[in-house]
């Protein structure tokens, strides 16, 4: 299989990024690796995995079906700040994805435990659009396409 790039926007080959997590050969070491892996798996469609890696607490009525339904292009994901303690972390991210032509942006402050030596996803707080800023058309298109907004998404 030829190597693709991994998902999370890693800079790195998904062999040897998301792919260890995804197929439990390894555990994510920080909240920010398993945020990188969570957003790897939502691009790839991995329900199991985002059920699994979801704090039970936390988890309502979610099921693998719909964790694993594509709901949405992911396009990119930047992440802004992440702070790891022993048993406790944040990340605040943007996930940027295409929904009906138009792109969007999803802007979260993640939270996470670490339980039997495995982080897990809780909740997070999100952020309405306005904080995300407005793109500018000559700006370098979210989406991590190297184009110009105006070339690319905002056409």
């Amino acid at each position: 299989m030829k190597p693709m790039p991994c998902p999370c926007k890693s800079g790195q080959q998904y062999q040897n990024c998301c792919e260890p997590f995804h197929m439990q050969q390894e555990k994510p070491k920080t909240c920010e690796q398993l945020m990188r892996s969570r957003f790897s798996a939502f691009c790839l469609q991995l329900g199991e995995y985002l059920f699994n890696t979801y704090h039970i607490d936390y988890r309502g009525e979610l099921t693998v079906a719909a964790l694993s339904e594509a709901s949405l292009d992911w396009k990119n994901l930047e992440i802004i700040a992440t702070e790891t303690h022993q048993q406790t972390g944040f990340v605040e991210f943007k996930a940027w994805y295409t929904q009906e032509g138009h792109l969007n942006c999803h802007h979260e402050r993640s939270n996470f435990v670490k339980d039997h030596d495995q982080w897990l996803y809780c909740d997070g707080t999100f952020y309405p659009s306005e904080k995300s800023g407005k793109i500018s058309r000559n700006d370098a298109c979210p989406c991590g396409s190297g184009k110009k907004y105006k070339k690319c998404c905002g056409q």
